[in-house]
């Protein structure tokens, strides 16, 4: 039986296929939220008096904070409190908007603040936001309590955040990228362009994907624990390059894997961003690779799903296969028109997923967090109403973003990433 509850605080608006947020167990997963009435935009206290615009706070601070009151009101509906989180990711769409950010989250997180991820994307679902934020959290019990780790055998980010954030059996790491914190990209992962010698993204991949390593031991972990990666990649074209680099560290066993391509990073002329969820040494919970045959290999080889303790992390999903977009949702040129190939897309990606629930024992209607990721946002209310069948319980803490840039497979327009309740 799912152990699922909607949170849906009174007063916070909402949209159809959503909800604000989500308890499970003892963890609060928050939906991606904006300062948005999903109405007119972004609401007329956030905007101001437009005939003197320049009057009062600046429009992104106040915008920022009409996030956090929103993300506030959603954990205490599930039991938990802003000091509780563990990790929080913000998708914004311009870099204007970063430092209000780290503002006002400074005004409502106290060190240790969770793990953090930013990173810019080209498009929201409310034209006029500026950012979206995702939280998740704990309600603490028994082992289940927050630790900030931190190491001084890697460079400080600059911040405020924690490199790490340990919680029960679970480690959240932040968003590392290639950087001294000085000088941009480090001197180590760049490339003299007067020689003919090396190349960025392997380079970048290989310092960022050590940091990451240093990281995990000082909060008592390892690469083999890691159950979930998230890489962003400024050009999705450095794929191949930074798949050598990936084997390297993960030549067996790898994690459950999502990459995608966004528009810009932290760091001006950095190339990509890795976040990672890893078990502790020595933990009740354990890694457990899934595959199954009822569901399609990835195209690009990544674990089909990990099981670890309360959760399933599967790879990002794509209606793909070795021939592409996959034949039920690809348009005909002759009659073009003859089918919603953003639905369709979302149907097969569900299938798959479905097919790998229930591989590991579990079923796609306990999802806990979904992340979707669309090449054209005007899809987004068609894909969102297929995915809601596979939903009766009503559907997981979700984040929409839309980028411009290609995905890794041509053709295909959607992109799911999805954490499932075991």
């Amino acid at each position: 039986m799912s152990q699922r509850e909607l949170l849906q605080p009174a007063g916070l608006p909402t949209t159809p296929f959503r909800t604000a947020g989500l308890r499970y167990r003892d963890w609060v997963f928050v939906s991606g939220t904006m300062a948005t009435d999903f109405q007119s935009g972004l609401p007329s206290e956030i905007r101001g008096n437009e005939a003197i615009p320049l009057a009062g706070e600046h429009v992104m601070i106040r915008e920022t904070r009409y996030i956090f009151q929103s993300l506030n009101a959603v954990l205490e509906a599930g039991g938990a409190k802003m000091e509780d989180a563990v990790r929080i990711d913000s998708f914004p769409v311009t870099r204007d908007a970063i430092d209000p950010y780290h503002v006002v989250r400074r005004d409502f997180m106290d060190p240790p603040r969770p793990a953090s991820t930013s990173v810019a994307v080209d498009a929201l679902l409310a034209p006029g936001a500026s950012t979206q934020v995702e939280l998740v959290a704990i309600v603490p019990n028994g082992e289940l309590r927050k630790e900030g780790i931190e190491t001084d055998k890697i460079p400080k980010p600059l911040g405020g955040y924690s490199p790490a954030i340990r919680a029960g059996d679970y480690i959240f790491l932040a968003g590392q990228v290639p950087t001294d914190w000085k000088s941009g990209v480090a001197p180590e992962a760049r490339v003299d362009p007067n020689f003919w010698e090396g190349n960025k993204i392997d380079r970048e991949a290989r310092l960022t994907l050590k940091n990451m390593a240093i990281t995990l031991e000082a909060a008592g972990s390892s690469l083999a624990n890691v159950v979930k990666v998230q890489v962003y990649l400024a050009d999705i074209a450095d794929l191949p390059r930074f798949d050598r680099v990936w084997h390297e560290f993960f030549p067996e066993n790898p994690p459950a894997r999502t990459i995608y391509p966004i528009r810009a990073l932290g760091v001006t002329e950095g190339r990509i961003e890795i976040n990672f969820v890893a078990l502790r040494n020595g933990g009740r919970a354990k890694k457990e690779l899934v595959k199954t045959s009822s569901a399609r290999p990835s195209p690009f080889g990544e674990t089909q799903a990990v099981k670890a303790g309360d959760f399933l992390f599967l790879s990002g999903l794509m209606a793909a296969d070795a021939n592409g977009l996959v034949p039920s949702a690809r348009a005909n040129p002759g009659y073009p028109y003859d089918r919603d190939t953003a639905a369709a897309q979302m149907v097969d990606i569900m299938e798959q997923a479905q097919a790998i629930c229930r591989a590991a024992g579990t079923d796609l209607r306990n999802a806990v967090r979904m992340l979707t990721v669309h090449t054209d946002l005007s899809e987004s209310y068609r894909a969102a109403a297929a995915a809601s069948a596979y939903f009766p319980d009503g559907p997981p803490a979700t984040t929409t973003v839309g980028v411009q840039a290609p995905l890794q497979v041509p053709g295909c327009s959607v992109m799911v990433d999805l954490w499932i309740g075991l």
